[in-house]
């Protein structure tokens, strides 16, 4: 976080605050992004919440790693209201259930998860597989739609389906990729998402500078790429 601030063209100083997240004044303004707050009254991923409202609070948290991963994975599905049941995930990010949940509900989805942890050593690098029941679409087309209408103009959320998969994609990077995989249903059909990011990138201090630029209304990438 620190480094990533001394080198923002917008930042004039940098110091330590002592607290977790980012505290910054723009024009005698004092705001802050926070660090994985359940608590917070504003909170989300930044992809997913409205940006009206992002530009003008005072104190926004941004989730936890491991909310992170579930909320690019889960976040298109509960907004348009498709889960039919607790998703399942299994990660190597350490998971909080009521942390999990409060974040999740950001996106409109109060049924929890599921969670499985398993302590794989990726390098800086944390991964998730996420499994959800969602109602069977007319076209399955509809759900690329979803996640596309949210993702494909992001800088740091990026959906790759052809390279090899391995976190090498995404150590020292400010994103996170996911692919998806449907197992098609009468009713109801099975959507397996991946999804993985470096502990310092979109699961750490890139996430918060990036909600920082929003707040401030900065370019997106500024600082970051």
């Amino acid at each position: 976080m620190r480094r990533l601030l001394a080198g923002h063209p917008k930042v004039e100083r940098v110091e330590e605050s002592g607290q977790p997240g980012a505290q910054f004044e723009l024009g005698g303004w004092r705001r802050a992004v926070l660090d994985g707050d359940p608590s917070a009254e504003f909170k989300g991923l930044v992809e997913l919440v409205d940006n009206n409202p992002l530009v003008c609070c005072d104190w926004f948290s941004t989730p936890d790693p491991g909310s992170t991963l579930a909320l690019i994975c889960i976040g298109p599905l509960a907004q348009a209201g498709i889960l039919v049941e607790a998703p399942t995930i299994l990660t190597n990010a350490v998971q909080d259930e009521v942390t999990l949940g409060a974040f999740l509900e950001t996106a409109g989805w109060k049924g929890g998860a599921d969670t499985h942890y398993e302590a794989e050593d990726l390098g800086g690098a944390l991964a998730a597989t996420i499994i959800c029941a969602i109602r069977t679409s007319e076209e399955l087309s509809e759900i690329d739609e979803l996640y596309d209408e949210r993702y494909s103009k992001s800088f740091y959320v990026r959906r790759d389906e052809d390279s090899e998969w391995h976190v090498s994609l995404v150590l020292g990077k400010p994103f996170a990729l996911y692919r998806l995989r449907i197992s098609p249903g009468e009713s109801q059909s099975l959507l397996t998402i991946q999804v993985m990011a470096d502990r310092q990138g979109k699961c750490g201090a890139a996430q918060m500078i990036h909600a920082m630029n929003v707040m401030c209304g900065f370019e997106e990438s500024l600082g970051i790429l």
